[in-house]
Formats: structure tokens, C-alpha cells, sequence
């Protein structure tokens, strides 16, 4: 009986003094927090300069025979390349000439060596609306002697021989 109500007793401590612990938390941190390596500002520096190197007015005009043989059908290309803000480029792109009147505003995605432009919206004064939100119009690519290579998207040059991508056709006119 002694045994009984020792081993009751005991068990009653042990009861009372358990209720009153807290769990530790064993703290671990995770490898990215205790590290202190400084933000590459590299990837921001490059991207800056990818922007800058885009900025600038280009144009590119084209010509066909008229159906009739008479005088001829051109357009004019004029493309605005503008920074909004650090990080973001936009562009303006009108198309002047034979029944064309286009008003484009386009973001445009620069890389070291390359510019995409992807369709926002219509300016004023455009004719017709071919494109919608987040259409990739066309990519501007930088060749070996640094001239601007036109690869057609869903915006194309009007005379067919023009559409084939991989050509130079815009030229650089202002930075």
C-alpha cells in the first residue's frame, strides 16, 4: 500500500510540475536569412543600360508598283522609343501611306541585344485595329556590325517581299 501511494504521489508531482513547462522552440534559421551577401546590382546596371541603348526615333519606308502601273504605293514607319520610368520602355509606332493610317502605343521588352514590342493600345487618329492587348508585333535584333534586324510578328510590312523577317529596314535617326 505504501508502494500505491508513493507511486500516486510521484505521479502527482510529476503531473503539477509538467503542466506548468512551456516547449522550448528550437530555433533554426534558414540558410537565405543568416547569409549577408550584398543584392547584385549588376542585373540592374545591365538592365539600365539595355534600356538606354534602345531609346531613340527609327524609321523605315517601303515602296510597291500600283496596281496599275502608275506611280507607286509607299508607307513611312516612324517608331518612338521612350523610357516612362528606370525600368520600362514604351514606343509610338505610326504607319503612313497607301490607304494606311496607323497609331500604335506598344511596350517594348529590351535586352542586350534585342527590343520586343508587344501591342497596348490604339493612339489617335488610327484607321484600323488589327491587334489586341499583348500582341507581339515585332522584334528589333542587333546583328554582329550593330544594324537592326527586323523580325516580323503580327504587325508585318506591306510589300511582301518586305515581310520575310531577318532584313535590315530601320534605320536609327535620332538618340
Amino acid at each position: 500500500m505504501k508502494n500505491l501511494i508513493f507511486l500516486s504521489s510521484l505521479a502527482f508531482i510529476f503531473l503539477f510540475s509538467s503542466c506548468g513547462k512551456q516547449d522550448q522552440k528550437v530555433e533554426t534559421q534558414n540558410q537565405s536569412s543568416t547569409q549577408n551577401i550584398a543584392p547584385n546590382n549588376e542585373t540592374s546596371v545591365n538592365q539600365s543600360a539595355d534600356i538606354k541603348k534602345w531609346i531613340g526615333q527609327y524609321t523605315f519606308e517601303e515602296s510597291a508598283k500600283n496596281v496599275t502601273g502608275d506611280g507607286a504605293q509607299s508607307w513611312n514607319y516612324v517608331i518612338d522609343i521612350k523610357a516612362k520610368d528606370d525600368n520600362t520602355l514604351v514606343a509610338e509606332i505610326q504607319v503612313d501611306g497607301f490607304q494606311t493610317m496607323s497609331r500604335i502605343n506598344a511596350d517594348v521588352k529590351p535586352s542586350t541585344k534585342s527590343a520586343e514590342f508587344i501591342f497596348n493600345s490604339y493612339g489617335k487618329d488610327n484607321m484600323f485595329e488589327l491587334y489586341k492587348k499583348g500582341d507581339r508585333l515585332f522584334t528589333f535584333e542587333l546583328n554582329d556590325k550593330n544594324e537592326i534586324i527586323t523580325n516580323w510578328d503580327k504587325m508585318k510590312a506591306n510589300v511582301l517581299d518586305n515581310q520575310k523577317g531577318g532584313k535590315v529596314m530601320f534605320k536609327r535617326i535620332a538618340s
